[in-house]
């Protein structure tokens, strides 16, 4: 670095003061990084991958390593967020009124089951409700339909909150029903995430229905200024419909047509393939409770703070939980959960992702519980939207093969479905992927269904998944060539860092 500073750029081309101001450049770099790395040591202790990721970054790359931690390093949502998260949640806790009805809270479960509530409780979720009636689809023409029909049906408030609102047919049927609703007197608000949904909050679809009445309001806006102060790459990349308070619709599907990527990395014969479920009973009440909080955080309460209503107990109905996470509850709740389910499973779990990048102790887990005896089966797609994502996923395949895990790669579209299933006894709808940035860094939502027959509804969708896979066989993945297996582990080498 001298050499460059005072043989090329002093002596060489004369450029005296861009070599001072370089060699001053690189020297608060330096004392910056070195107090970064001293932060990230204090703060990062219990993730030492991510810790020597982020140390071998910041003196590799001084100048880029600096920016790039100050950007993305830390889950920064801003201190306006958090006191207005947490004056929310005093809010909340004041004008609660939980439940006190024995049969919504009373419900016979197993020892695995209590014990996945009880770990849901200890990091702050709501308790296990009673009473729900819970529908799943595969169909993305029966999504839309649901989310249309029941917006149509709405008589008081229609709540939406999604990642990705595009301005295709999917998003002006659902724009339409959203606009129907609020010209009947409905109190209809969108919420959709700056980056995932930019384009149509720049589209006039927009305009269209903020014309019809429609509050429409950007969660977690990415601005140059906003880096000051927060961590920009922070999404809320939940998908929620909530209508009336009485029934709430959520999973991996957003608001776009499938192909709404055919023209990127995915090609036309590779749409999005989503689950999505349908509730009505008193776990509404929570997922409407989790809106407002989320509304709350980018629009405020105002003076007056809703209380959602106590929905009706569904005859026949069954127990479910749900799980929010973020950065602003700061817990490890996602990661938990699938862990928990990995070890708590007996004879069989089945898990399907779109990106595959977990933690060391995840993978441990998979591979302990397939040794024990569990069928372990992980269904990923063929066809990635991230190269990056991609590769990184793969370099543990070897591993997980090894111990025995079924790994199978969805060859019909792009498998987006994050589903879990356990023992035909419980089963997890959830709009995390099995990645650090789920685990820790975006805003999500889980559902907890604790029964036996809506257990064995998800097994069956996820054998439809299976059935439109191929198998890997552990011979030909170890045959690979040398430059993809260079490729996976150079990925791997940053995964700390997705």
């Amino acid at each position: 670095m001298d050499f460059l500073i005072e043989e090329f750029l002093r002596d060489g081309l004369g450029l005296e003061r861009v070599a001072d101001v370089f060699g001053w450049t690189l020297a608060a770099a330096f004392v910056i990084n070195v107090a970064l790395a001293v932060r990230i040591v204090w703060s990062k202790a219990a993730r030492p991958n991510a810790a020597l990721a982020w140390l071998a970054t910041l003196f590799a790359f001084p100048i880029l390593g600096c920016v790039l931690y100050i950007v993305i390093g830390e889950n920064r949502i801003g201190a306006v967020r958090r006191r207005r998260h947490a004056r929310i949640m005093r809010a909340v806790e004041q004008v609660e009124g939980g439940w006190k009805d024995p049969r919504v809270l009373g419900s016979s479960m197993s020892t695995v089951d209590t014990q996945m509530a009880h770990l849901g409780e200890s990091s702050g979720a709501p308790q296990v409700l009673n009473g729900n009636l819970v529908q799943l689809t595969g169909d993305p023409a029966e999504q839309v339909r649901w989310i249309t029909s029941d917006i149509d049906a709405a008589v008081r408030t229609a709540d939406a909150l999604f990642y990705i609102f595009e301005t295709d047919e999917t998003g002006r049927a659902v724009a339409d029903a959203l606009a129907r609703a609020a010209r009947r007197g409905v109190t209809v608000r969108l919420l959709v995430d700056g980056i995932g949904s930019r384009a149509f909050l720049r589209s006039p679809m927009r305009r269209e229905l903020e014309a019809a009445g429609v509050k429409v309001v950007e969660a977690l806006p990415a601005t140059f200024l906003r880096i000051l102060v927060a961590r920009v790459d922070i999404r809320n990349h939940r998908k929620l419909v909530v209508v009336d308070g009485t029934t709430a619709q959520t999973g991996s599907r957003n608001v776009a047509n499938p192909d709404f990527k055919a023209s990127g990395r995915l090609g036309s014969g590779e749409p999005y393939i989503d689950s999505w479920i349908r509730i009505r009973g008193p776990v509404v009440r929570e997922l409407q409770i989790l809106f407002l909080e989320d509304w709350g955080l980018e629009a405020g309460l105002g003076q007056h703070v809703e209380v959602p209503l106590h929905p009706e107990i569904q005859p026949g109905g069954i127990p479910a939980q749900v799980i929010p996470s973020g950065p602003n509850f700061e817990n490890n709740v996602v990661l938990d959960l699938i862990q928990a389910a990995i070890q708590l499973s007996r004879n069989e779990i089945v898990l399907s992702t779109p990106y595959f990048i977990p933690d060391s102790a995840t993978i441990a887990g998979l591979e302990v519980a397939a040794r024990r005896g569990v069928r372990v089966t992980l269904i990923v797609p063929r066809a990635n939207d991230s190269a990056l994502a991609a590769l990184a996923s793969r370099v543990n395949y070897a591993r997980l093969l090894d111990a025995g895990v079924e790994l199978w790669e969805h060859r019909r579209g792009f498998l987006h479905s994050k589903t879990v299933s356990v023992d035909d006894e419980l089963a997890i709808v959830t709009t995390a992927n099995l990645d650090r940035r789920s685990y820790e860094i975006n805003f999500e939502t889980s559902v907890v269904v604790y029964d036996d027959a809506f257990a064995t509804e998800m097994r069956r969708l996820q054998q439809s998944y299976i059935a439109d896979s191929d198998r890997i066989d552990p011979g030909a993945w170890a045959r690979r060539g040398a430059t993809a297996r260079f490729a996976e582990n150079l990925a791997n080498l940053v995964s700390p860092l997705l």
